[in-house]
């Protein structure tokens, strides 16, 4: 019987075979610690170790850039810093403004938002228009190579800018005597005009009250209320002297037929209708309801502001107010 012949391999070649293995074998060990290495070295790691749980940290990583997430390695850990990051608007160079917004003793606790705690989108809104600042404070200048986009509030002014485009509105769209004069900018006057055909075709007769003002104009105005019911009255329904929208001529307050009051004016159907149509025209509701904390005047129903249609139309659809707006997206030309 044929027997089979035992093969043994030479010394050489297992040594060769011994070393791939050891060589494979301290391969993946190296490597895995390089990947261990590298992330203890990592801001994700770091994040983590100073208390964030790993889905804020994941948040930090989605919505921070490095240079951002380095920064936050250099600050204690802060339970509000997510809270704010998350929020829509969040600017991280406004971050430290933000937490001076959070006031964590129990008396100030719900200084913002009642019983549901901090209203962080609120928060960002009012440190990024700077409603945050003491009103008429800085001196910040409105900027006029924004065109129809130009903002003008209680932080940014237009010192003595006149318009030298202004057209008046005929009797016909208008409320006041016939002698009266009514003024608009060229393309804020047309687009009115066409917006006031398109409504009367809808059985809504809208009336223009008042248009352009100059500053000598809003001074008169803002003093006449502040006589009529004293400061705080005057501060939350006038702008002083060159922070008045009026000023730039593409400011128009608008009435109806149906309501010429401006106490009933937002239960008309013509502010429904303005509502809901005047961004088609360029014209945006400038100071609506529950934003009096970041545009600092009461609720306007009537008061309309001409940005062109194609702002306009972004406006509207953001939701935002126009100092909202501005700030996040066209301070620092971000659109």
């Amino acid at each position: 019987m044929a027997t089979r012949k035992k093969y043994k391999l030479k010394f050489g070649v297992k040594f060769i075979i011994f070393l791939i293995i050891v060589g494979v074998i301290g391969f993946f060990v190296y490597d895995a610690y390089q990947k261990d290495l590298a992330y203890k070295n990592s801001h994700k790691y770091k994040l983590l170790q100073k208390g964030y749980k790993e889905d804020i940290v994941n948040l930090f990583m989605d919505k921070l850039t490095d240079e951002q997430e380095e920064d936050l390695l250099t600050r204690d850990y802060d339970e509000f810093i997510p809270f704010f990051v998350n929020a829509q608007y969040f600017k991280y160079d406004n971050l430290d403004l933000y937490l001076e917004q959070v006031i964590t003793k129990e008396k100030d606790f719900f200084k913002y938002h009642g019983t549901d705690g901090y209203d962080y989108d609120l928060l960002v809104g009012i440190v990024n228009t700077h409603a945050n600042e003491e009103n008429y404070s800085g001196n910040r200048k409105s900027d006029l190579s924004k065109g129809y986009g130009v903002l003008v509030n209680k932080h940014y002014s237009l010192d003595d800018y006149t318009p030298d485009d202004l057209e008046s509105i005929p009797w016909k769209y208008r409320l006041g005597m016939e002698n009266d004069k009514i003024q608009l900018r060229k393309d804020a006057y047309d687009a009115y005009l066409e917006m006031w055909e398109a409504a009367y075709e809808e059985d809504i007769y809208l009336l223009a009250l008042s248009g352009y003002r100059s500053k000598k104009e809003q001074q008169s105005e803002y003093d006449y209320y502040y006589k009529l019911k004293g400061e705080k009255y005057a501060e939350n329904i006038a702008a002083r002297a060159g922070h008045s929208e009026h000023q730039t001529g593409l400011a128009l307050d608008i009435y109806s037929k149906e309501c010429a009051l401006s106490d009933n004016f937002h239960k008309s159907k013509s502010y429904e209708w303005l509502v809901n149509n005047s961004y088609k025209y360029g014209y945006i509701l400038r100071y609506p309801e529950g934003k009096e904390k970041i545009t600092g005047f009461k609720y306007e129903s009537w008061h309309y502001r001409y940005l062109g249609v194609e702002l306009a139309t972004k406006v509207h659809e953001s939701g935002l107010t126009y100092d909202e707006y501005y700030e996040f997206y066209l301070a620092n030309n971000n659109e």
